[in-house]
């Protein structure tokens, strides 16, 4: 049988480029950025290999506010801490906020309005859902394919829908709003509630683009790479865990998100 138009999307997208990197180069390196100041990046899901990788790097790069915000506020708190190690001069707000809530993510717009006077440069929608990886829809659990659409499409949507007037009204800012991907976007073959879902972050994603890239705004979803997380430790088979592909592609420590500062 010869491959969907998806299956082969899916091959261009890991052939994008003729080199795979598993650490960072110094030409992506976030040490050798000077961000201009100030410089106001929020991160909803603000820990983790991702969402702590993107905090550490903005720090290095010298951003002069991180808003990191998650369900959990105390989850936060590490990741916090390392950014004021890397960077005693930018100023952290830690926020407790829900995605899947309309009213919380309003609520983390507020904060983050009042904590910055107004300023917001860059939109970062690191949180994710996922329940265990299953190849078949018989026996995926209905509450896993809501959960995965509120948190991977409606919660992005939230996030566009409150925080991006604060980048709109930002003068000079870089008016970034980033959705963190996965491969699992283009594919049909993984467990449909993560990969339909996050088909269809990436659509609302090209839609802001249509809509907001007249007016100064960047929308753009990234595929980070592999990642050795607590995320993939819990929606994939154990079996995977040890295969010479999750090996090569997440080597343990490896801050993969470097690459996106």
């Amino acid at each position: 049988m010869a491959p969907t138009p998806s299956q082969s999307n899916a091959q261009a997208c890991r052939e994008f480029v003729p080199t795979l990197h598993t650490t960072p180069y110094p030409a992506i390196d976030p040490s050798a950025v000077r961000l201009p100041c100030p410089y106001v990046v929020c991160i909803v899901g603000g820990r983790g290999a991702a969402g702590g990788g993107l905090a550490r790097s903005y720090a290095r790069a010298g951003a002069s506010g991180i808003i990191l915000a998650a369900r959990t506020r105390s989850a936060l708190e590490d990741t916090a801490s390392e950014v004021r190690n890397i960077n005693p001069t930018v100023k952290v707000i830690v926020a407790e906020c829900d995605i899947t809530s309309a009213a919380s993510v309003e609520a983390l717009a507020s904060t983050t309005k009042a904590a910055f006077d107004g300023r917001l440069d860059v939109v970062l929608v690191n949180s994710g859902y996922s329940g265990p990886m299953t190849a078949d829809v018989v026996q995926e659990s209905p509450i896993d394919f809501r959960t995965a659409f509120e948190v991977n499409t409606i919660g992005t949507f939230h996030a566009a829908h409150c925080l991006l007037p604060l980048l709109l009204d930002t003068e000079s800012g870089a008016k970034a709003f980033v959705a963190i991907s996965s491969m699992a976007t283009p594919t049909i073959s993984g467990h449909t509630h993560y990969c339909v879902s996050k088909a269809a972050q990436a659509r609302f994603v090209e839609m802001l683009h249509e809509q907001y890239a007249s007016r100064g705004v960047f929308c753009v979803s990234v595929h980070p790479g592999g990642l050795k997380s607590e995320f993939s430790e819990k929606s994939m088979p154990k079996q995977f865990h040890h295969r010479e592909w999750i090996r090569q592609f997440c080597p343990e420590g490896a801050d993969l998100t470097q690459t996106l500062a």
